[in-house]
């Protein structure tokens, strides 16, 4: 045993019992614990409900007013005992991942290759600890996972849920619950009934006079908005929205409800619609303010958002919201902003100058906003960053990047992130996903050492050999390629040679982690994502220097068979799944063959 340490497990015997409630978060944090020190010793330590008395070390796990703020948490140990305690019970399994990290297990991914769970036969935590972390964003929303691996990863959301068993959890863990989506057409095209039947679809040929006119006055079904000037129309719509909470998730923490996934809102152009003289935005807020209205009539207990994305994206020059926006939440959705492809939003650039004046529109209209601001970014999003090398190589935006821009929205008072990244992967390894994660919880991160210790837990001996690879093949992704014209020993294709001589120095990391599997298929993954790089990079060099069509197709063919060719080895990695091998293989293959290549 370590000098000054507090005692867990010993030659693989327990040495210490958990202590924890028998029920809620507290007592799944206990579970958690006891699970991943079973997995590393093979010891089963003794679980003690709180009630009752224990001699020994123990690890207390509590919920006590004041331990920490928001749902952060704090870690203390003295003596013969360690002290997992947060003041809202989700925070007690938060902690239990700390100390699990205190003791070497790392999280970063999903298993079997995101995790690291090291095999020690005695397990201590040092004497005199002191942990108190308290989460940047009170509220931070996940793109993938179900409740448990939301957890894991310091989320305080999850899906909502109409199981019963995944409820079960979910309330068991302690997460809220999200829903929201473009659901305005949905509304459109069916009805939602009170009692929660199935809904129908909506037969508007005895409706007209609901369908928007456009600016000749002709009026047709569009799938996405009606006339609401019209009495009878807008109540309804705020009838049926209301519903349609009632019928998929009336108890959900929180809904954002959307209009159409298009460029502007597509509203109605007749001569009352006209008449109003209000901007898309003010239609939205209020028509949202109405359907609030009615929500809390009918007993909804959560939040409910609206966002400012596309068309109305413009902060409303006349509707003020329903009682400040008390219990209302703003989703704040750059997405023109290109998933910070031009930079971190604190630069010079001109989109980024442009956002940072919208907010600044926003923050002039909120004025006594009683509710809380969330932010939708785009990092990673193939979407907006497929046609780019270094972005559908996962390497947009920069972890320096994501931390500056999170420093800025919490300073314009958003205190909620999402990040919106289609296809959700952890290619060619967690690193960068975990960093976006750490920084939800601390904005002032170390990065730099941050990845010291990821490379050196999730590579092992290899760490030094791979961590040069990677950190050459992201500078070399960015490296503009241009003909030189200046000097005849620089070519055009010298990244892509370079990027090949890398992808082999890989075999070298190969040879240090000797027979263990688990590091073998992480630096596997990392090769395929280097000779991915160099084909992106190759198909960039047909774009810009060659023109040549035909090799440039071939290219981005290559990329497809690439990963149709090594789909099951990693989905069986656990980094990706079937759906985001597809997505990388067909969508971006094809967006890239289409744009640059003469089509599919």
């Amino acid at each position: 045993m370590a000098v000054g340490a507090v005692e867990l497990v010993r030659n693989g015997k327990p040495k210490a019992s958990i202590v924890a409630p028998s029920e809620g978060p507290p007592s799944y944090a206990a579970e958690v614990l006891l699970n991943y020190v079973e997995r590393m010793s093979g010891a089963k330590l003794p679980f003690v409900p709180e009630d009752q008395t224990v001699k020994g070390t123990k690890v207390v796990i509590r919920v006590r007013k004041g331990a920490a703020k928001l749902d952060g948490f704090r870690i203390r140990t003295s003596k013969d005992t360690v002290v997992v305690e947060a003041s809202i019970p989700r925070g007690c399994v938060y902690g239990a991942y700390a100390l699990l990290e205190e003791i070497g297990c790392r999280f970063y991914g999903p298993e079997p290759l995101g995790v690291v769970i090291p095999k020690k036969k005695t397990i201590s935590v040092r004497d005199g600890l002191d942990i108190l972390k308290e989460p940047a964003f009170e509220n931070r929303l996940p793109s993938f996972g179900g409740p448990e691996l939301n957890a894991c990863w310091g989320f305080n959301f999850t899906g909502h849920s109409r199981n019963q068993k995944r409820q079960e959890l979910i309330k068991r863990i302690g997460l809220k619950t999200w829903r929201w989506g473009h659901i305005w057409p949905e509304i459109v095209e069916r009805q939602f009934f009170p009692d929660g039947r199935p809904p129908e679809k909506m037969d508007y040929s005895d409706k007209q006079d609901w369908l928007p006119a456009d600016e000749k006055g002709t009026r047709r079904y569009n799938g996405e908005t009606l006339c609401f000037s019209n009495p009878d129309t807008f109540k309804w719509f705020v009838e049926n929205a209301v519903n349609w909470v009632l019928t998929n998730c009336p108890d959900a923490d929180y809904i954002s409800m959307w209009s159409a996934d298009t460029a502007t809102l597509a509203l109605c152009q007749c001569e009352k619609c006209q008449a109003k003289g209000w901007s898309p935005t003010d239609w939205y807020l209020h028509i949202h303010n109405e359907i609030w209205r009615l929500l809390k009539v009918r007993g909804f207990k959560g939040v409910f958002g609206w966002i400012a994305y596309h068309g109305s994206e413009e902060p409303p020059q006349q509707v003020k919201l329903l009682e400040f926006g008390r219990d209302m939440d703003l989703l704040y959705a750059p997405r023109p902003r290109g998933a910070s492809m031009h930079g971190p939003i604190t630069n010079e650039h001109s989109v980024n100058v442009a956002y940072r004046e919208n907010i600044q529109g926003w923050r002039k209209y909120l004025g006594n906003f009683k509710g809380t601001r969330t932010v939708f970014e785009y990092y990673f999003d193939l979407v907006l960053l497929g046609h780019l090398p270094a972005g559908r190589t996962f390497l947009i935006p920069k972890p320096e990047g994501m931390k500056e821009e999170m420093r800025f929205y919490l300073a314009q008072g958003f205190n909620g992130f999402f990040d919106c990244d289609p296809p959700s992967v952890f290619f060619p390894d967690p690193l960068l996903k975990w960093l976006y994660r750490k920084l939800l919880w601390d904005v002032n991160l170390d990065i730099e050492a941050a990845k010291r210790d990821f490379f050196q837990n999730y590579y092992g001996p290899a760490a030094r050999i791979v961590r040069e690879v990677r950190d050459e093949v992201e500078k070399l992704m960015f490296e503009e390629i241009k003909w030189p014209m200046w000097s005849p020993a620089h070519y055009a294709d010298r990244p892509i040679k370079r990027l090949r001589e890398l992808e082999a120095k890989l075999d070298e990391a190969i040879e240090k982690v000797g027979d263990d599997e688990i590091l073998k298929q992480r630096i596997r993954v990392m090769k395929l994502w280097v000779h991915y790089c160099a084909l992106a990079k190759e198909s960039e060099y047909h774009i810009k220097i060659t023109r040549e069509g035909k090799k440039g197709r071939e290219v981005e063919l290559s990329i497809r068979k690439l990963f149709e060719e090594n789909r099951d080895f990693l989905v069986k990695t656990g980094l990706l799944t079937e759906g985001d091998v597809r997505f990388l293989a067909e969508s971006v293959v094809n967006y890239n063959l289409t744009i640059y290549f003469g089509g599919r």
